[in-house]
């Protein structure tokens, strides 16, 4: 039975709150940024070699590959130069929203550089002799079929994983890439994005699935779009097919249009964001104490879940709720300043003094329109009181 987005958001939220997630990401996340998909990056190839049209990709490209009107050569150069043509060096928000998720283990099937330019501190693996360099704290994005070097000149800095020999032969041609990805699919719970059961790779999770499944039982995650209702025999064959996934240990979350997919990476940002909560508001008439009995009716539930870290930027509901936390919490021993912070815009006057001196002060050169959005960046809930528009 396919789960819901609600599902899938807590259950691999929870695994990346831990540390334990990885994801796995496929072609249809570049597609996503413009880039061609296999059908058209193979079509001028296909009819250069005169091989009619096939559903299994890497057996069109093995035809293609053995062609004498074309050859493996050839036929590299071409994939390289549709790639690189239809790459203008931008990235889409989906690649931003992964970028932010709390994982230090990202896989790709991807020839191109988005994920690399979304996360540009990560170290990138894309040759078996690579995987050594892998360290344990620092994120890393592994290539395991080949990768792009755009120039100029424009060349492969890792040859592709293309043909069905090259599929079938990947165990074997890359043992240390292989072993580190069964590692991780036998120890980490894995998202797979951009997959479709059209997709060639597909089928490398459908292997992961079915041989290791009994042993991760339920842990693993993907998202499959349904195919038209109105084609029993397509939506027969999904049905199948989700069921082969779901008795092998991988949860499906179906979506109608993978325009889905960027709502559901955002509620899953907003899921693994730190437990910090970002509290604004100012009374009516710039008369602070008319809120002040809700700021401490607040405050005292508040302070019954201290690890939570909260911050404003020091208007009235912000500085009331995080003082009168702050004075329970003192009053109980389990005062931290670290747990509370208020952010101070760039302005022309001197800087505001706290009242009191609780928390963490930080006095930013940022203009209030460049430091709301930063702020609400790093936080998991924001709880507004009155106030006006401006936040």
């Amino acid at each position: 039975m396919p789960i819901d987005q609600y599902d899938l958001v807590d259950s691999f939220g929870g695994s990346a709150m831990r540390g334990n997630g990885a994801l796995f990401v496929g072609a249809g996340m570049s597609a996503g940024a413009g880039l061609p998909g296999w059908a058209e990056i193979l079509e001028a190839p296909r009819l250069a070699a005169d091989v009619p049209k096939l559903v299994d990709f890497p057996l069109m490209a093995e035809y293609i590959a053995r062609s004498y009107k074309v050859g493996v050569e050839a036929l590299h150069a071409h994939v390289l130069e549709a790639i690189c043509d239809a790459d203008t060096g931008g990235i889409a928000e989906i690649h931003r929203l992964l970028s932010r998720l709390p994982v230090n283990e990202i896989w790709t099937t991807n020839y191109d550089h988005l994920l690399k330019r979304a996360c540009p501190d990560a170290s990138l693996v894309i040759t078996d002799d690579d995987i050594r360099s892998i360290g344990a704290v620092e994120r890393t994005i592994i290539k395991m079929h080949g990768s792009i070097d755009a120039g100029p000149p424009r060349s492969w800095a890792q040859p592709p994983v293309l043909t069905r020999t090259d599929y079938e032969t990947y165990e074997d041609n890359h043992p240390r890439t292989w072993a580190l990805l069964r590692a991780s699919y036998l120890s980490r719970t894995m998202l797979f994005l951009g997959f479709s059961f059209t997709d060639p790779n597909v089928d490398l999770l459908l292997r992961l699935a079915r041989r290791y499944g009994t042993t991760v039982f339920d842990r693993h995650l993907t998202v499959m779009k349904k195919p038209d209702p109105s084609d029993r025999n397509a939506l027969r064959l999904h049905q199948l097919r989700v069921a082969d996934l779901e008795s092998s240990g991988v949860r499906v979350c179906e979506v109608a249009e993978y325009d889905e997919l960027e709502p559901l990476l955002t509620a899953l940002v907003r899921r693994t964001r730190p437990l910090q909560l970002f509290i604004s508001g100012s009374a009516h008439g710039g008369a602070p104490d008319d809120i002040a009995p809700w700021c401490s009716a607040l405050a005292s539930q508040l302070a019954i879940t201290p690890t939570w870290k909260l911050t404003s930027l020091g208007g009235d509901a912000g500085w009331l709720t995080t003082r009168e936390v702050a004075r329970i919490l003192r009053a109980e021993g389990a005062y931290d300043p670290d747990q509370m912070s208020f952010y101070f815009r760039a302005k022309n006057e001197p800087a505001p003094i706290l009242e009191e001196r609780i928390g963490t002060a930080v006095y930013t050169d940022l203009a209030r329109e460049e430091l709301v959005p930063s702020r609400l960046d790093d936080c998991r809930a924001l709880l507004a009181s009155l106030g006006g528009c401006g936040l």
